[in-house]
């Protein structure tokens, strides 16, 4: 079989090392090249080595013991008469102590190999063989190649140290030793290739010679997909090697079960309706190396891919018409014990599109927002598009897929269709469909952004939910966070903080009872954005931190139901001054956005990149990026609270670039503004001298005690109004409540924004007055004078024109080249002009590195 050798010397080492005890055991089925690696270790060994190919035409105890003493004289170690050479008639035990003698007096260390020790099926052999091998001999090592477990009292062996065992696990090939043995048959392969191979063959060595022997084969090249679809290869040698030795019984077994990757006994018992699955698979497992045990309580088992491809491949060739109902009932077996994947794939292998369809209704349609939500979108890609219209659950499936296209508008439709369907059923069938519908409506409503249609939608699916159990809808529990999850979010953005605090609670725990993390993670996300936006700080943090460990322990960092969490983060970051870290949130927040455009969550994105952009001192980028915002925020998005953050964020714009009168329009077309809204009309009052004005806005109804952020605010905006009045008691006072409850939270940033005038010498006097905060303040102070500095600095990019710091100023947005245009209205063609310009003067060749440049030297 093996026209080429490869040194193994990893395994040479195992077998030099085996020397030292009585027995080594070689153990693997055909083909995994056990006689190989023993016969060419014995090359040249300075010791006598007896070698005796078991042969089942001399299965019994004289021809084996007269093979083994022939052995034995033939490698030099047994004299002639020692032991007689006639053994008839003698009892076993006689026989064996007379060996045993004669293997007492060995003159020299001695190897004795019994190759496939498999045939011998004689009771007494192996019991005789057995009593042999019971003790140790000091001049004697004992080599066992069988295909199959050998009946033999090896354990106590095995519990004595005394038993070297190198199996399946050993005897595959690495990928080192498969690329040797390519280049050794001629055969020249990239890594990606012997890697794919490896997968294939599962490092079986007679499988990667085959595949050699295939790529080279006349009428080639022969490329590794080939391979790996064509059985012809492999289909021989197994059938002859592995499979005609099995009873019929055995064999029929492993043709019908072999349209299952994994199995258990009851799985298998289900398939066949027969009841000693467990038991055959066992038997296999034993008998040889192609059938692998996986893991205990139930056992489970694997075909070696190979076998299983020649098996599915003799199987569509002789029962095809068998084939359909032996994936339904392996289909239904997993949809009882919850497997919903598995049991998509064999109702689709099976070409049962109904049974398709109604597992997706009962118990897959949450998976699409879970992290099997691509697993399902792979098996509904399965179903052919002239049964996606026969049924009520399959015009669902489609309705599906179009909801993971983010197709919104052509979803209605679909749905419109699958309730006309559902007409005349009974309402134990129209249950779970209507349930499905009112989820998927619920998911364009959240996607596009109408958030009091998300209430609405969520309250109608709550109310359904709470009148039917599992029975009904086997997938309530998911559905049930997934509503709350959307009805928090939706008062969230409706302004409704404390219900929306309640529901996004009530969501995060029922997601963890039902299983589904990601919704989980959505769910304290949000959390976290609300206490951000409208908390505390610190409570922000915790709940940030939560969600992002969930995520990270899943495998799901740039997730979409991440994305209110890294908002958070990034949110907390600039508070705390933290600004590249503010800045590494975000961008992982884009990337989680990516992967789900959600309106309101692209609007929340925006911000936090405005507020970002004002952090760093860039008010010309945030009043940029806020202009996207307006641009996207299109007719079917209602977020009222997000868009009154958008305003807040524009009116501290406006505060910073000196346009006060712009915030008192804004807020005089509001109703009843918000707490945050007050203070910024209080910032534009006090900065043009009026102080009544300002002081009345800062004493209307107070902020809740854990609206931090802005009760930081403030503080801080009273000290200066009664330091104005020279009453320095109060202004004391009141930056003292600033500071304790800023170093609490880790906030600086409200002292920065209001930095310059006479705050900073507050702050200077206030280290003086009390030894409380001295740290904290310090770094306030810091954090004030270093901002200070760097939007006081002098541009030091005289050969920028005007024109051109302009269009500088926009590089750290994510506005496209014709986007800036449009912003200055001039042509794309000027501005790439200027950009060309930009990089020249800069000295640098992309827009990164102008924008780094530029931050580093106080441009922008």
């Amino acid at each position: 079989m093996f026209r080429a050798h490869v040194p193994r010397p990893r395994l040479s080492r195992v077998l030099d090392a085996a020397l030292h005890v009585p027995v080594t055991l070689v153990c693997g089925g055909a083909g995994w090249g056990k006689t190989v690696l023993v016969s060419t270790w014995l090359d040249d060994r300075p010791f006598p080595v007896a070698w005796l190919t078991a042969d089942r035409a001399d299965d019994d105890v004289q021809s084996f013991w007269s093979g083994v003493v022939t052995a034995l004289r033939a490698a030099g170690a047994v004299p002639h008469g020692d032991p007689p050479e006639e053994w008839h008639g003698v009892r076993s035990a006689a026989r064996v102590r007379a060996l045993a003698g004669g293997v007492l007096r060995l003159p020299t260390p001695t190897v004795m190999v019994i190759d496939d020790l498999q045939e011998f099926e004689n009771g007494e052999v192996l019991r005789e063989l057995g009593t042999l091998i019971d003790r140790p001999w000091p001049n004697l090592h004992l080599i066992l190649i069988s295909r199959s477990e050998p009946a033999l009292p090896l354990y106590r062996l095995r519990l004595a140290g005394g038993l070297r065992e190198i199996r399946v696990v050993d005897l595959a090939f690495t990928a080192e030793e498969a690329a040797l043995l390519f280049t050794r048959l001629d055969l020249r392969l990239d890594g990606n290739d012997v890697v794919a191979l490896l997968e294939r063959t599962q490092g079986w060595p007679a499988g990667l010679q085959m595949a050699a022997d295939f790529l080279t084969a006349p009428g080639g090249p022969h490329r590794i997909s080939e391979f790996a679809g064509d059985v012809r290869p492999v289909d021989e040698y197994l059938t002859n090697e592995v499979l005609a030795e099995l009873p019929p019984r055995t064999l029929r077994f492993l043709l019908c079960t072999s349209i299952s990757e994994q199995l258990c006994g009851d799985l298998a018992d289900a398939i066949t309706l027969d009841d000693d699955g467990r038991r055959i698979l066992e038997e296999l497992e034993l008998a040889g190396d192609f059938v692998v045990r996986l893991g205990a309580r139930p056992l489970w088992f694997r075909y070696h891919r190979l076998l299983r491809d020649v098996l599915r491949h003799h199987l569509a060739l002789e029962c095809a018409p068998r084939v359909p109902e032996l994936h339904g009932r392996a289909a239904r077996w997993h949809l009882a014990h919850g497997s919903i994947h598995q049991a998509l794939g064999h109702a689709s292998a099976g070409g049962d599109w109904p049974l398709v369809g109604r597992v997706v209704v009962a118990q897959a349609v949450p998976l699409i927002l879970s992290s099997d939500g691509a697993a399902l979108v792979r098996a509904l890609r399965g179903i052919p598009a002239a049964e996606s219209a026969t049924t009520a659950e399959l015009t669902v499936c489609a309705a599906l897929l179009l909801f993971d296209a983010g197709d919104w508008d052509a979803i209605p439709e679909r749905l419109v269709a699958a309730r006309g369907l559902l007409q005349g059923r009974p309402e134990e069938e129209r249950t779970p469909v209507e349930t499905a519908i009112r989820a998927l409506e619920l998911g364009v409503h959240g996607a596009i952004g109408d958030m009091p249609a998300v209430v609405a939608e969520t309250t109608r699916l709550l109310t359904a939910l709470s009148r039917f159990g599992t029975a009904e809808i086997p997938a309530a529990a998911q559905y049930r966070a997934i509503a709350l999850t959307f009805k928090g979010v939706g008062l969230f953005w409706l302004g409704q903080t404390d219900l929306a605090e309640r529901f996004l609670w009530n969501a995060s725990t029922a997601a963890r009872a039902a299983g589904t993390e990601l919704v989980e993670i959505n769910a304290v996300g949000h959390r976290a954005l609300l206490e951000i936006m409208y908390g505390s700080v610190q409570e922000a943090t915790r709940l940030a931190t939560a969600a992002l460990d969930l995520a990270e322990r899943g495998g799901w960092r740039s997730a979409w139901q991440t994305v209110a969490a890294h908002l958070a983060m990034t949110l907390v970051h600039v508070g705390r001054r933290d600004l590249a870290q503010a800045e590494g949130a975000l961008q992982q927040g884009r990337r989680a956005l990516c992967q789900e455009p959600e309106a309101a969550q692209q609007l929340a994105w925006l911000g936090c990149q405005a507020e970002l952009a004002l952090a760093r001192g860039e008010p010309s980028v945030a009043r940029a990026v806020l202009a996207q915002a307006r641009r996207q925020q299109g007719s079917r998005i209602r977020a009222p609270a997000l868009d009154r953050w958008l305003l807040l964020i524009e009116s501290r714009v406006d505060l910073r670039t000196g346009a006060y009168e712009a915030v008192e329009e804004r807020y005089a077309r509001v109703g009843v503004p918000t707490f945050a809204e007050r203070v910024c009309q209080a910032r534009a009052a006090f900065a043009v001298g009026e102080l009544s004005r300002a002081e009345v806005l800062l004493a209307g109804s107070p902020a809740p005690l854990s609206e931090t952020v802005t009760t930081v605010e403030a503080h801080v905006l009273t000290a200066l109004i009664a330091d104005a009045r020279r009453q320095g008691l109060r202004a004391a006072a009141a930056l003292a409540g600033a500071f304790a409850l800023a170093e609490h939270e880790g906030l600086i940033a409200p002292f920065v924004a209001m930095a310059g005038g006479r705050l900073e010498r507050l702050v200077r006097r206030q280290s003086l007055l009390t030894y409380r905060n001295t740290a904290f303040v310090s770094d306030v102070l810091k954090a004030m004078t270093a901002t200070g500095a760097g939007e006081n600095a002098a541009v030091q990019a005289g050969e920028l024109s005007e024109r051109e710091r302009e269009v500088l100023s926009y590089l750290p947005t994510m506005l496209t080249a014709g986007d800036i245009a449009a912003e200055l209205g001039v042509s794309i063609n000027t501005v790439k002009a200027h950009l060309r310009s930009i990089y020249r003067k800069l000295n640098v060749a992309r827009r990164r590195e102008a924008v780094t440049h530029a931050r580093e030297h106080g441009l922008i």
